[in-house]
């Protein structure tokens, strides 16, 4: 009886019935009981996501990460700097809207890396980053290009990143970075191989990579066309038509959720005005009367009586949804594909929270279901005022360079209507504009006229310097070199991205750098500002924001291949511009155009904030010239808090009066 008890019960301590614990033999071919290094699998799963092209520079710590995706036939473009194969892929990512990849490290290459990182998470573009660290036994000590984790260095500027030290759980995470990239809100994602794992343990038995890399399965990430409650968007949809003055304002998302032919049905049957801003620009042409268009969106938004925010994320450069970029009386429906890009300050009464090509195909029906087949007449007066407007503002600024015509140096302002001009002309307007300068940002981007959505490529909220050579780069590669470009950059972006220019020259990149050489950093604020109490060397060149004066950058230029040209007079910018336009189209070769610019120029940038920088100063530190033109002009926020108690009210009083 007693050993009956003891079979019993050792019989239950083992149950063999349910799956997982059975003894059964499964018979897997002779190829899955095979080891192979996990990165060749990589590699294999990057070609099905769509990868084409890495960006990188090559170091120890990645190079089987760059060989083996190379051996697998994907193109490794080899930069000068890392920061341009972050911006490269940034671009990229905002083009194909799919998941771009770069390969980079270690150590202070992780380092320099960060600012296209933070880049494309400003510009929610998918990109992914395959970081090469020292090995993980070394985290403690004072390895070869070691001491930086990218998994510490890059929390705050991606989705996730995550450190893989057992090559098992490497396809997961790698296959798990191309598809939260690409979920919403999208945004950069990281993967750290410490050296450990890539050489030493990078070895796995194919059964183990099986159900990852089988066909059919998880082939390549796709967006999902979600859709919001039918009965929700039929209320919202009603609610904007009951509107007297009703207007779109369109962003980002619309243009990576690939709907702006949704965008122009809406637009074609309802007749609602609509702005278009970041790459949705151009998704209603810019020469449509009913696009607002770029200096006459103040009155056209804070006119509106209730608005719809399509796949806009209002930041920094919207004033985060106050007045007085917003009417302090409208109300918004805000259509977004995710709640996290819903903006909290904006006066909403609708949510509506889907993929952007999903919601335009339900508001379409519903307004078709209304019975509206053309735009009602109710909104004659309303689309006139924004016909008006827009043609008033663009008249003022034809009649502002007017008058700047044969002075030298060349007004920026006047650079950016000829080089408009220019395109109009020459390429009918097709042709990827990037903006990439303090100055150009301000007297460039509102000459160009965009036709089509994602033709306009900048630094997004980030509002750095130096991307604009990358982005050539990855928007070259991305079009296939289909469509010229034209990137205008300042001192500032020639000296930190500059070089790869020689990298999109080796890439045949057909992109015409135009420098608007003004021999300083930042034009029109330290003499006007700071040069009286802040100079204490006594040497302008060295206590200001000054570069050495006139340095002929197009003949460092030319010896990367470019073809270049000199302009000092304004007569001089357009057969420039042309003779480089011509050369990029012949030979699918970047051009370089140096354009002396006059270095004082008080932009709108400074106009509208960067003046408020100098409140740490006594007013009596401010050189006189600059007190004249903050009292005549009213340059100072009064709502700003870190003026100094010295500053009179007449500081203030135009500003005010606004």
């Amino acid at each position: 009886m007693g050993e009956e008890k003891q079979k019993k019960k050792e019989t239950l301590l083992v149950d063999q019935l349910k799956p997982g614990a059975e003894f059964t033999q499964i018979e897997l071919p002779d190829e899955f009981l095979e080891e192979t290094h996990v990165i060749s699998l990589m590699a294999e799963m990057a070609k099905k996501e769509g990868t084409e092209h890495i960006f990188g520079i090559t170091a120890g710590a990645e190079f089987p990460m760059e060989g083996l995706f190379m051996k697998a036939g994907i193109k490794r473009v080899h930069v000068r700097h890392e920061q341009s194969a972050t911006f490269a892929t940034d671009a990229m990512a905002r083009l194909k809207r799919r998941t771009a990849v770069t390969v980079i490290g270690p150590s202070t290459g992780l380092c320099n890396a960060t600012p296209g990182i933070a880049q494309s998470n400003a510009a929610q573009s998918p990109t992914l980053i395959i970081g090469g660290e020292h090995p993980a036994w070394t985290d403690n000590v004072q390895f070869a290009q070691g001491l930086v984790r990218g998994e510490l260095l890059f929390q705050g500027l991606t989705k996730s990143v995550t450190r893989v030290t057992n090559p098992s759980s490497m396809l997961y995470e790698f296959k798990r970075a191309y598809r939260l990239a690409m979920t919403p809100p999208m945004g950069p994602t990281a993967i750290m191989i410490p050296w450990d794992t890539s050489y030493e343990m990078s070895r796995i038995p194919m059964y183990e990579a099986y159900a990852l890399i089988s066909p059919g399965n998880f082939e390549r990430t796709e967006q999902k066309l979600r859709h919001e409650d039918p009965a929700l968007v039929e209320e919202a949809v009603k609610w904007l038509l009951a509107a007297e003055k009703p207007g779109i304002m369109a962003g980002e998302s619309l243009w990576y959720d690939d709907a702006q032919e949704e965008l122009l049905e809406f637009v074609a049957l309802t007749g609602i005005p609509c702005h278009t801003r970041r790459l949705a620009r151009g998704c209603i042409s810019e020469y449509d009367p009913l696009n607002c268009g770029g200096r006459g969106r103040g009155r056209f938004v804070r006119n509106s009586d209730r608005m719809l925010i399509l796949g806009l994320k209002v930041g920094y450069l919207e004033m985060h949804g106050f007045p007085p970029f917003w009417g302090q009386s409208t109300r918004y429906i805000q259509a977004q594909t995710c709640r996290e890009n819903v903006d909290m300050v904006l006066q909403t009464d609708f949510e509506l929270i889907g993929n952007i090509k999903a919601l335009l195909k339900q508001m379409i029906e519903c307004v078709k279901s209304m019975g509206i087949k053309s735009p009602p007449d109710r909104w004659n007066e309303w689309r006139k005022f924004i016909a008006d407007n827009k043609e008033y503002y663009h008249q003022k600024t034809i009649e502002r360079t007017d008058g700047m015509r044969g002075v030298t140096p060349v007004h920026p302002d006047l650079i950016g209507r000829l080089t408009a001009e220019t395109l109009t002309e020459e390429l009918d307007d097709n042709v990827i504009s990037i903006i990439d300068g303090f100055t150009a940002s301000s007297f460039y981007t509102d000459w160009n006229r965009v036709k089509s959505g994602g033709m306009v490529l900048d630094a997004s909220d980030t509002i750095g310097i130096g991307h604009g050579p990358g982005l050539a780069l990855g928007a070259g590669l991305a079009t296939n070199r289909s469509i010229p470009m034209v990137c205008v950059i300042g001192d500032g972006g020639l000296g930190a991205g500059g070089m790869d220019i020689e990298t999109c020259s080796r890439w045949d990149i057909p992109c015409v750098f135009i420098h608007e050489n003004n021999n300083t950093m930042v034009a029109g604020g330290w003499k006007l500002f700071w040069s009286k109490a802040c100079s204490p060397t006594g040497n302008e060149m060295l206590d200001s924001w000054s570069t050495l004066p006139n340095i002929r950058y197009d003949r460092m230029m030319a010896e990367f291949g470019c073809h270049t040209e000199f302009v000092e007079k304004d007569a001089e910018m357009k057969p420039a511009l042309k003779r480089s336009l011509d050369f990029v189209r012949d030979n699918s070769k970047p051009a370089f155009i140096e354009v002396f610019v006059e270095g004082q120029t008080m932009n709108e940038i400074w106009a509208t904030f960067l003046t408020n920088c100098c409140g740490f100063l006594e007013w009596e530190d401010l050189p006189e010239e600059g007190r004249k033109a903050i009292t005549k002009f009213g340059l100072c926020d009064p709502t700003y808090r870190s003026f100094a108690p010295t500053w009179p009210d007449e500081a203030f009083a135009v500003r005010k009066k606004r």
